[in-house]
């Protein structure tokens, strides 16, 4: 059995969009103030295929402009998220898969002078799905979902993983956040998220 080198020169590099260092603790009387995520932008085919990397390296797949997408909180029931799929499904547009090349760049909103042949394989199959987005402690019930719309054979689910910047607000103990004195101070976090892409299978 072959051993584990413990040269340095052997050693996986380090993770893309691992911190330096960790957060300073807070100051003391103070407390943190967890903004809304903002909206997860998904990039649509009008930018075909700009630079949009996330701190893991990820690139996000192309969307069309019809493409549904669902936030999945951890507090979602678990068959409303099941049945808002099923029903993005079912009410979505037709597949542009079969198309000829002119016809599907004008159905998807694309410039076909910049798409080409770019639209086509595996990629464009993203331009058909719905999306479910979830980050934190929902991630597990987004997967549950993708899971149990896999049991239907005419569906296909894949998984994505990336990561959001969140930004918080650190609130000083007794400052009342409406008289906006002293000064703001706010801090980033990273939080894991997932994409669950479900379409009809071609």
């Amino acid at each position: 059995m072959a051993s584990l080198s413990t040269d340095g020169a052997n050693a996986p590099p380090p993770l893309i969009n691992r911190p330096e260092a960790k957060l300073p603790a807070l100051p003391k009387g103070s407390r943190l103030h967890k903004r809304p995520l903002p909206s997860l932008p998904l990039r649509t085919t009008t930018r075909p295929y700009g630079p949009d990397f996330d701190l893991d390296g990820y690139r996000m797949p192309p969307r069309a402009p019809h493409t549904v997408v669902i936030k999945v909180s951890a507090s979602t029931p678990f068959m409303a998220a099941v049945k808002r799929a099923r029903n993005a499904l079912e009410t979505g547009p037709q597949t542009t898969k079969g198309l000829p090349l002119t016809a599907r760049i004008a159905a998807l909103g694309v410039d076909a002078a910049k798409a080409g042949e770019q639209v086509l394989g595996p990629v464009s199959d993203a331009l058909d799905e719905v999306v479910l987005v979830a980050t934190g402690r929902a991630i597990a019930k987004a997967l549950e979902v993708g899971m149990f719309l896999r049991k239907n054979k005419e569906l296909v689910v894949v998984v994505r993983t990336r990561t959001v910047a969140a930004i918080d607000d650190v609130v000083m103990g007794g400052m009342e956040e409406e008289e906006g004195g002293g000064e703001e101070q706010v801090r980033v976090r990273q939080l894991s998220c997932v994409e669950v892409g479900i379409r009809h299978r071609k």
